[in-house]
């Protein structure tokens, strides 16, 4: 008997919870209403499509970028893959010497990437 009563108990409180979105005919949450496409952002999509206008694509290609010293050499390479767009940089270390350590790349003369850059 005790169980039935709290169970009528959740059932009507779920239903005072659910009754105000519901009543609204709004299933979006408060805090997401300025990311739903208004009416006008909607018929400006549609006219353009029918025009045959689309929005570019962001790029897929990667880019890659030669920083050079004034003596014309290349000092270090910045790779920005086409995928996420965040660049990473490469050191040339051709003016080092090689590294003969084991483990170590004997032939090349590029160092670790730096994935991250912190400046002040």
């Amino acid at each position: 008997m005790k169980i039935c009563a709290v169970m009528a108990a959740a059932a009507a409180a779920l239903l005072a919870i659910a009754a105000p979105a519901s009543a609204a005919g709004n299933s979006v949450p408060d805090d997401a209403t300025g990311l739903v496409p208004t009416q006008a952002d909607m018929q400006k999509a549609r006219a353009e499509r029918e025009a045959g206008r689309a929005p570019e694509p962001p790029a897929k290609n990667t880019t890659i970028e030669q920083v050079r010293d004034p003596n014309n050499h290349v000092t270090e390479y910045v790779v920005t893959p086409g995928s996420t767009h965040i660049p990473y940089t490469m050191k040339n270390e051709a003016d080092r010497p090689a590294d003969d350590t084991p483990g170590g790349n004997s032939k090349s003369t590029m160092g670790t990437t730096r994935q991250i850059r912190i400046g002040w």
